[in-house]
C-alpha cells in the first residue's frame, strides 16, 4: 500500500476550508490521562527501548516498531483483554498519531490480513488485534529481557527508584505460569526493578529461588552497588548459600521469615518453652482487603544461632570464621484466624530488638497488596494474557509491568511533571496558544493545528466567547 505523507500547511488548510473543501480526516488533541500516561512512557525511554526490538518478520505489512509502540499502550485502557483494548484505542485517532500512525493508516488500514468481501471492516482500523497479537509472538526472550532492563534503567536514571529495601515474591498466574518479581518497596508506591515468567516445572512454588540471584544481578546492574541494603524475602525463594552470597558478596542483608517445620523454629520454641527468652508485647493496626484491625503480638529476640547448617558452610567460605544468623520468635496474642501461628524471623543483621526487624519486615506486604493484587485485580493480567502462546504472554507481562511502573510514576509527586515533559516531547510541532483542545485538519497532502475557536470561525459559525487570550481569539464578524 502507498503511504501518503502529510507537511505542515497551516495557511493552505485554511485557504482550502475557507473554500469550502472536504477535510480528508480530523481530531482534537485534548490532553486526558492516556494521552499523559503515553507522554510519560515516552519520558521514561519505554517506546524507544521496543523500537530496538529484533523481531522475525515472516510477512509484509506494518513495521514491527510500529505495533510494539500500539501494544505497550494497550494495558493502561481499562479493557483488558488484547481485542477490546486494541478496539477502545484505535478509537483514539490522536492517540494513534502519537504513536506514529499515520491518518492514511487510521482511515483505510495498513495490511491485507482479515480481509472481509465487503471491504476491510471497522474492526481491523487500522489493523486487526490479532496482528498485535503476532508481533509478540516474533519477539524472542532474550529481547524482552533487555526492554525490561532499558525500562528500569530509565526509572533509576530518573531516580524514581526511591529507597534501598527491596522484597522478592511470586504469584500464580494459572495453567504452570508464575511470575517472580523483585520490587523496592521502600516508599509509598512499590516498583518493580526485575522479573521473570516461569513456566512449566520451573514455576512451581517453591523452585522461584534459582531465578533469586539473576533478578538481584540484574537489579545491581542497573542501579549499582549498594542500591539495595535490605531484601525481605521467604524461606521459599532463599537458601542458606543465597544469604551468604548475598552478604558477603553484595553486602546486602535479609530478612526471612522462617516456617514451623524448619530448625530455627523449632530450636526457639524449645528456648522459650524453657523459660530462656525475653518477649516484649507489640501492637500495631494492619489493613486486610481495606479493613483495619488491632493486631497484638509478644516478640522475642535470639541473638545468634547458627543452626541453619548451609548458611554457616558457605559463609566459612567467604572468610567468615564464626557465622550466625540473628533471630527472633513472633507469637501472636489471643489470635483469631487458625493459620495465625507462630513464626520465626531470621537475618543475616544483628537488630537491636525483635520489634525493630518485624517492623522493618512490614513493608513485604506491599508487594502483596500493592502490586500482585493490583496487578492481578486493576490490570486483569491472569484474567487476560492475551493469548495461548507463551511468547505472548511473556510480551503481555512485560509490557504489563512497564506500564505498571509508568502508573506509578504518574501518581508520585513529580509524575506530572514528567508527563508532561513527555507530552511536549510527543507534540515538538504544536504551538502552547493553541489551547487545551486544539483540532487537527488533514486536506489533500497537508496538515494544521487549529483552535477550535478558529475552526469554527472559518466555517461560519464563530464563537462569542473563548477561553483563548483576546490577541489570539478569531473576532466575531460584526
Amino acid at each position: 500500500m502507498e503511504r501518503v505523507w502529510y507537511c505542515h500547511d497551516q495557511e493552505g488548510v485554511v485557504a482550502a476550508l475557507k473554500r469550502g473543501e472536504w477535510p480528508d480526516l480530523a481530531t482534537t488533541m485534548g490532553c486526558g490521562p492516556l494521552d499523559e500516561l503515553v507522554g510519560l512512557h515516552e519520558e521514561l525511554g519505554v517506546f524507544d527501548a521496543l523500537d530496538a526490538l529484533p523481531t522475525q518478520r515472516q510477512r509484509r505489512g506494518v513495521d514491527d516498531d510500529l505495533l510494539l509502540r500500539t501494544a505497550a499502550v494497550l494495558p493502561f485502557l481499562e479493557t483488558a483483554s488484547l481485542s477490546g483494548a486494541a478496539g477502545e484505542l484505535f478509537r483514539e485517532p490522536a492517540i494513534l498519531l502519537h504513536l506514529g500512525w499515520s491518518p492514511l493508516q487510521i482511515r483505510i488500514g495498513d495490511n491485507e490480513r482479515h480481509r472481509h468481501p465487503e471491504g476491510r471492516q471497522p474492526g481491523s482500523l487500522p489493523c486487526h488485534p490479532d496482528t498485535l497479537r503476532d508481533v509478540l509472538r516474533r519477539v524472542e526472550e532474550k529481547a524482552w529481557l533487555d526492554v525490561q532492563r532499558l525500562g528500569v534503567r530509565a526509572l533509576f536514571e530518573h531516580q524514581r527508584v526511591r529507597g534501598r529495601v527491596y522484597a522478592i515474591d511470586g504469584t500464580g498466574l494459572g495453567d504452570g505460569l508464575r511470575l517472580v518479581c523483585l520490587v523496592c518497596v521502600s516508599a509509598e508506591r512499590p516498583v518493580i526493578v526485575a522479573w521473570r515468567l516461569l513456566a512449566g516445572s520451573a514455576s512451581e512454588k517453591g523452585k522461584e529461588a534459582a531465578v533469586t540471584r539473576s533478578l538481584i544481578e540484574q537489579a545491581v546492574e542497573l542501579g549499582g552497588p549498594g542500591c539495595i541494603e535490605l531484601l525481605l524475602v521467604d524461606a521459599l525463594y532463599a537458601d542458606g548459600p543465597l544469604l551468604a552470597w548475598l552478604k558477603y558478596r553484595h553486602e546486602i542483608d535479609t530478612l526471612v521469615p522462617i516456617p514451623s517445620d524448619r530448625e530455627i523454629h523449632r530450636d526457639l520454641q524449645g528456648l522459650a518453652r524453657a523459660g530462656m527468652l525475653e518477649f516484649r508485647r507489640h501492637s500495631y493496626v494492619r489493613a486486610i482487603q481495606g479493613h483495619k484491625q488491632r493486631r497484638t503480638l509478644d516478640i522475642s529476640a535470639q541473638q545468634a544461632t547458627t543452626s541453619w547448617d548451609s548458611f554457616v558452610e558457605v559463609a566459612r567460605k567467604y572468610g567468615d570464621e564464626n557465622p550466625f544468623l540473628w533471630a527472633c520468635l513472633i507469637s501472636p496474642v489471643d489470635p483469631t484466624d487458625p493459620d495465625d501461628k507462630p513464626w520465626t524471623l531470621v537475618s543475616t543483621r544483628r537488630w537491636s530488638s525483635g520489634v525493630s526487624a518485624f517492623q522493618a519486615f512490614r513493608p513485604r506486604w506491599h508487594i502483596e497488596n500493592d502490586a500482585y493484587r493490583e496487578l492481578k485485580e486493576g490490570w486483569r493480567l491472569e484474567a487476560e494474557r492475551w493469548g495461548r502462546d507463551i511468547e505472548v504472554q511473556r510480551g503481555r507481562v512485560t509490557l504489563t509491568c512497564l506500564a505498571f511502573n509508568t502508573a506509578q510514576v504518574y501518581l508520585s509527586r513529580s509524575g506530572a511533571r514528567l508527563a508532561g515533559r513527555g507530552i511536549r516531547r510527543l507534540r515538538r510541532h504544536y504551538h502552547p496558544q493553541l489551547g487545551a483542545a486544539p483540532v487537527m485538519i488533514y486536506i489533500g497532502h497537508a496538515y494544521a493545528v487549529l483552535p477550535v475557536e478558529e475552526l469554527l470561525a472559518i466555517i461560519g459559525r464563530p464563537v462569542s466567547q473563548s477561553l483563548l487570550p483576546p490577541t489570539l481569539h478569531p473576532a466575531r464578524p460584526p
